[in-house]
Parts: structure tokens; sequence; C-alpha cells
């Protein structure tokens, strides 16, 4: 397992980790307000920049030891450009396709906080899509 497989893999949990976490936070609070609904989404927000830290430093620590060597990040090359690129363009597809579906639920008069729950969800798909096509293209080519 290289190093930027490792990260995609890294990402994709805690991608779910954090949505799981968001999900049930509205399930629970369903009549939540705009700024409650705000404040939550920015405490996940961090949440998931925090775990990204940690679980990249324990992921790194505990590859290493389990493949005798230090696990470091290789210089990228020509392969990992095209690799990024085309991750990234299905991560815009379907972050533009969640911005849309957003607005157009509030054009269709749907609650302000069904909108920003589903542009949240759009980002952390696309982020999830990002990932698995990282770890897609590595893997197939």
């Amino acid at each position: 397992m290289t190093f930027k497989e490792m990260n995609a893999g890294v990402m994709l949990l805690s991608i779910v980790t954090i949505s799981a976490w968001v999900l049930v936070g509205a399930s629970g609070d369903p009549g939540a307000t705009v700024p409650e609904v705000a404040a939550r989404l920015c405490w996940a927000m961090l949440a998931s920049v925090v775990f990204n830290i940690v679980a990249m430093i324990f992921f790194a620590i505990l590859v290493s030891i389990a493949q005798g060597q230090e696990l470091k990040d290789e210089r990228a090359d020509e392969r990992d450009h095209a690799v990024s690129a085309r991750a990234m363009r299905n991560a815009y597809v379907v972050a533009s396709a969640s911005g849309a579906a957003g607005i157009i639920l509030w054009a269709f008069g749907f609650d302000f906080t069904i909108g920003i729950y589903v542009l949240f969800a759009g980002l952390m798909l696309a982020g999830a899509t990002d990932a698995a096509s990282r770890l897609y293209y590595y893997r197939v080519g």
C-alpha cells in the first residue's frame, strides 16, 4: 500500500464516520433551526479535520509496522497528476449536482435546513467520490 492509497482510504473512513455522526444528530433533532444545523455542521467539519490528522498518523504507523519499513509519501509523477485530475473531475460533478439539488429544493419551497443538509451531504459524497476514484485509478489505472 502506498502513502497516497492510504490517504484515500483514510479520507473514505473519515467521510463515513463524520457523515454517520451528522446523520444521527440530524435524525435525533428533526426540528433544528438553521443556526443549530449550521453549528452542528461546523463541528462536523472541525471533527473531520481532526479525525483525518489523527487517523493518518495512526495508519502511517500501523502500515509502517506491517510493512517493516517507514511509509513515505513519494514524489508525485505524471501518473499521480493524471489520477488526481480524473478523481477531482468526478468529485466536481458530484459537488455540482448537489449544489444544484440544494438550490432546486429551495426553489420548490423546502425548508432551508433540508437544503443545508443536502449541500453538506453532497460535499461529503464528492469527497468520497474523489477518494474512491483515487483508489480505483491507482489500482486499475
